[in-house]
């Protein structure tokens, strides 16, 4: 299952429209639509934190049925890490690690 597939598993689940997810997680129509339309855009890492915050999950629970074999064993380590930091503390672990990757 990719994360397409999971956002509809999950709108599925919860008998949730793309507008319903679109209007619950504070996501423009249009941008959940482009995910499903010809363009097959990947939501972004804040569009799916939003998701996970309409549909009141983690961001572990969302990617539990995403075919981990996509994902890389760091990949993987860091979402399962960033999953136990206080939520208090999840905003500055995101900062240092963009601060790696600025250029």
């Amino acid at each position: 299952m990719d994360i397409h597939q999971r956002i509809l598993q999950l709108c599925k689940e919860r008998n949730w429209t793309l507008y319903k997810i679109a209007h619950e997680a504070g996501i423009s129509e249009a941008t959940v639509y482009g995910w499903f339309n010809e363009n097959h855009f990947t939501p972004s890492r804040n569009s799916i934190e939003d998701i996970c915050a309409a549909f009141q999950i983690s961001l572990a629970t969302f990617y539990n049925d995403i075919d981990l074999d996509n994902l890389s064993p760091q990949q993987i380590e860091l979402l399962s890490l960033f999953e136990k930091v206080p939520d208090t503390k999840k905003s500055v672990v995101i900062d240092i690690i963009r601060s790696f990757t600025a250029d």
